[in-house]
């Protein structure tokens, strides 16, 4: 990341221009640094270095900013329950962290927490669909929750979860959604790591929810200025990838599964020790003293992962957390590494494994709710010493 000069202003000089940032409030070397992507919708990225990602992440750092996002939003409720949300695929974590958080302080409040998502689950209802024009995918489903996720009402509370807003275009979409099914929430407020909007966050989101008290919390505050390079060459989108593997479609329940239809306080805390046990019954050894072992989370599966190395790290062993992506990004200062591969999905299109170089680490454990089957052979060659957990929790090895 370029210096942040004493007034908060910084210049991020990218292929395609140049980013201007200026900062308000909070520390930008430790949440995020700048990249480039490859998407001519918009040309640039923050990469938070918390979110686990882009960047591997150790898991005290994942859940010290899920906790103080937490903490910001918790003087924001109404008195009645709560419905949190998430956007599929980065914020499917931190939106589940965010809900774990607050209802470890609320104890007794009925909340929910329900995410979008890009894959529908075969015989299951899909309940509405929104876009989000600038990313590199775009359509967001939003499937039937179970029984006790959605609770609304004038006394009601919506918190929204996304890694960064700059422009508010994906709450306003998603709270107009909601709203166009008839929803009503006395209270909304957005919760992001990295605000960039300049009070358009919440502006749009009173849009949607006209008499609603709307407020934005986040970890960070500041302003943007995209000064784009006229000479620069148009960057296209990375082509297709033949499928590797076969389609996948998602089960209703599993599990190790990413939670798309949803979470409710009615259901037990999934805790971490709890699944790192499972896991040992089911086969994976645990790590020999001193080891060091990165935790690989796939596209939308990430709540899960985090757990479990959060629960390894409190044992005493080195820790990080990292995730596969859909997300195209320049190789640079903040993207040393890039692993492309064959989706998981049997999808067709290119994902990626980013910052992560498998000599460094003397474990390391993927877990994907398509299992054995969803790992291709890009990804086997680079990974060939992985430890695979499925969706049902199953281990299996790929040397």
């Amino acid at each position: 990341m370029d210096d942040t000069g004493p007034d908060g202003r910084a210049r991020h000089a990218l292929r395609a221009g140049t980013l201007h940032l200026r900062v308000e409030r909070g520390d930008p070397a430790a949440l995020f640094r700048v990249a480039e992507r490859i998407n001519p919708k918009r040309a640039f990225l923050f990469v938070s270095t918390v979110l686990g990602r882009h960047i591997p992440a150790l898991p005290r750092d994942h859940r010290a900013a899920l906790t103080d996002l937490a903490a910001r939003v918790s003087p924001r409720l109404g008195p009645g329950p709560v419905l949190v949300m998430g956007f599929a695929e980065t914020a499917v974590g931190i939106g589940a962290g965010v809900f774990d958080a607050l209802r470890a302080r609320h104890p007794a409040r009925e909340m929910g927490y329900l995410t979008t998502t890009r894959f529908g689950v075969p015989g299951h209802p899909v309940w509405f669909e929104m876009r989000e024009e600038h990313s590199h995918a775009a359509d967001h489903t939003v499937l039937v929750p179970h029984p006790g996720v959605v609770r609304d009402g004038a006394d009601a509370t919506l918190v929204l979860v996304d890694d960064e807003t700059t422009t508010g275009s994906t709450f306003a979409a998603l709270a107009g959604a909601l709203a166009a099914q008839g929803l009503r929430f006395g209270r909304v407020v957005a919760a992001t790591l990295t605000d960039w909007s300049a009070g358009e966050a919440a502006r749009r989101l009173r849009v949607a929810f006209p008499g609603a008290a709307v407020e934005a919390v986040s970890l960070l505050e500041g302003t943007w200025r995209w000064e784009p390079d006229a000479g620069a060459a148009p960057v296209a989108p990375p082509p297709p990838l033949p499928a590797r593997c076969p389609v996948w479609h998602p089960a209703a329940d599993r599990p190790f599964a990413a939670p798309r239809l949803g979470l409710s306080t009615e259901a037990p805390r999934e805790d971490g020790a709890t699944l790192l046990a499972r896991l040992y019954d089911a086969g994976l050894a645990p790590p020999a003293p001193g080891a060091r072992v990165l935790v690989i989370g796939a596209g939308e599966h990430v709540w899960q992962p985090f757990l479990v190395a959060e629960a390894l790290a409190d044992r005493g062993t080195e820790t990080k957390l990292i995730a596969t992506t859909r997300s195209p990004v320049m190789q640079g200062a903040t993207i040393a590494r890039k692993l492309t591969f064959a989706d998981h999905y049997g999808l067709g299109i290119a994902m990626y494994l980013h910052n992560v170089d498998p000599r460094d680490w003397d474990r390391l454990w993927l877990f994907t709710e398509t299992g054995i089957a969803g790992i291709g052979p890009d990804l086997r060659r680079a990974l060939p010493r992985a430890e695979i957990v499925d969706g049902d929790g199953a281990v299996h090895h790929l040397a």
